[in-house]
């Protein structure tokens, strides 16, 4: 069923392109959202989603492969007629979705829930959303924190719009530079902080799990956020936002890590060269080394055995080399990294692919490496 025109469909058209986001390219901080809403909510799909003039637009988009459907087959063109956070927990039960081509065709969809992107004159421009290709519900953690990130995403929107304008009035007068300036770093402010403060609240319940395997999910979730809260600290404090140092950025982030490490774990080594990474190759990085520690964390060392994770980055002739290595059991035998179907194990080769990168997994009793090798590109 295709959805109904919003009621004032002609002023919500006219706020969503005066923001002047619609056909431009991908960006990494909105990916890096999209990337991380999938881990939480735990869906193979996530979307920023922007319901134009007869077509849904994608600013971020993981699982998909594909920047914009037409608006027949949208199920955000319903959401955004919708207060509050919309979840169908099964669309072959909905009789607005039932005939839905994406439903009853590829990729067969079957679940949904999508946050609203509202203007502050209460205009939905889209959604940050989460689909799935079996039915499903998210639980109250993975609601609040789908809500959170559609704010945080208006706030960005709202500011790449302010930058945008600001950029045509820099050429008349050098004052308006400074004053870009000034606001990019408060929105970077703002995004750190607030990425910091879901950081927190999931070690905070982590803390409170009443199940090892609770626990356990909330660090990883914990500790992926924390990774790209630890990419906007270190881009805040040095003042830019192309490019950071691998060094410093691995160091602060291990030491976060190593909050969330169990008493096993008697340290997290860094041998990391100073390599200047565009910051888009360094968040990727980071995901990894986080995903990949937390592995170890789980893994590697039995109750009672004390050992250490260690990361070791090097430049190479074509970019740079990351390995991450413990001293611990190591992996089952037989393990092939390319037919796993952990969790886990998909959120690494995911990240691996994003980075155009190649993996390499060794390990026997006592040692286990994980080596991704990738370009400065």
């Amino acid at each position: 069923m295709k959805a109904e025109l919003h009621s004032a469909e002609e002023y919500r058209l006219a706020a969503l392109r005066s923001y002047g986001i619609l056909d431009t390219p991908r960006e990494s901080d909105f990916d890096e959202v999209v990337k991380v809403a999938a881990a939480i909510c735990e869906t193979p799909i996530s979307v920023v989603n922007l319901i134009d003039e007869g077509r849904q637009w994608f600013k971020a988009e993981v699982g998909l492969g594909v920047r914009e459907t037409p608006i027949d087959s949208s199920i955000c063109a319903h959401a955004i007629l919708q207060p509050g956070l919309f979840e169908v927990p099964d669309t072959t039960l909905d009789n607005r979705f039932c005939d839905n081509a994406l439903v009853l065709g590829d990729p067969h969809l079957r679940f949904y829930a999508g946050a609203l992107l509202t203007t502050p004159e209460g205009f939905p421009l889209g959604t940050v959303c989460v689909l799935d290709y079996k039915p499903r519900k998210l639980d109250e953690k993975q609601r609040a924190f789908l809500q959170l990130m559609a704010s945080q995403v208006m706030q960005m929107i709202a500011l790449r719009r302010t930058n945008a304008t600001e950029h045509v009035a820099r050429l008349e007068a050098e004052r308006l530079l400074s004053e870009k300036e000034m606001l990019m770093r408060e929105g970077d402010h703002r995004l750190m902080n607030s990425l910091q403060l879901v950081q927190s609240l999931l070690a905070l319940q982590s803390r409170n799990a009443s199940s090892d395997e609770t626990k356990l999910q909330l660090d990883l979730a914990s500790n992926r956020v924390l990774a790209i809260a630890t990419i906007h600290k270190q881009l805040h404090l040095t003042g830019t936002s192309e490019e950071i140092d691998s060094q410093t950025f691995l160091q602060r982030l291990c030491e976060s890590l190593k909050h969330t490490a169990p008493v096993q774990i008697a340290a997290i080594n860094v041998n990391a060269a100073p390599i200047t990474m565009l910051s888009a190759t360094a968040s990727g990085l980071g995901l990894l080394v986080a995903e990949l520690v937390t592995n170890s964390f789980k893994y590697a060392y039995d109750v009672g055995q004390r050992g250490t994770v260690t990361i070791d980055l090097e430049r190479t002739p074509a970019g740079w080399r990351l390995e991450v290595s413990d001293e611990g059991r190591g992996l089952p035998a037989g393990f092939d990294i390319d037919q796993s179907q952990g969790f886990g194990m998909k959120v690494i080769k995911a990240f691996v692919q994003r980075l155009n990168a190649t993996i390499e997994v060794k390990s026997r009793p006592g040692h286990t490496a994980f080596r991704i090798e990738g370009g400065l590109d």
